[in-house]
């Protein structure tokens, strides 16, 4: 007979403590994501900026800056999108800026936001993103001086 009561308290033990410890678990690996994703993120706006500063002939003035002695717009999105994680989905990127490119400023700025969407139940639900509920927004910026 006790036997048979020590089993059962075992089982009641595993279904109060589980669910708590797979909801932990699981906001590890969100957290685990978010990482990734801000680091990955910056890599890329810092790519982008570093893509956007040099020069494309060294033989022009160092102190001429303009359209033609840096590389233009479609070049700076392709050295930031080259950089993606197969991880971050495109269409989650938001609030993209790309300013000082094919301009005469001396700086470039990158700015860019992802929405990660969160999979643990309760987290996902208490901190939402700008843009969309359920999800938190992670931003990234980088600024150089051009060549």
């Amino acid at each position: 007979m006790r036997k048979k009561a020590k089993n059962g308290q075992a089982i009641v033990e595993m279904a109060l403590v589980l669910p708590i410890f797979l909801l932990v678990l699981i906001g590890i690996f969100d957290f685990g994501r978010a990482l990734h994703c801000w680091s990955t993120l910056n890599y890329q706006c810092v790519q982008a900026a570093r893509a956007a500063t040099k020069r494309i002939n060294p033989l022009y003035t160092q102190k001429i800056f303009s359209e033609t002695t840096h590389p233009s717009i479609e070049e700076v999105e392709a050295a930031f999108w080259k950089f993606r994680s197969p991880m971050m989905a495109s269409d989650s990127y938001n609030a993209m800026v790309f300013s000082g490119i094919g301009t005469a400023s001396q700086t470039v700025e990158v700015r860019a936001a992802f929405n990660l969407e969160l999979i643990t139940p309760l987290l996902g639900g208490l901190v939402g993103g700008e843009n969309k509920p359920g999800a938190i927004t992670i931003h990234a910026t980088a600024k150089e001086n051009k060549e």
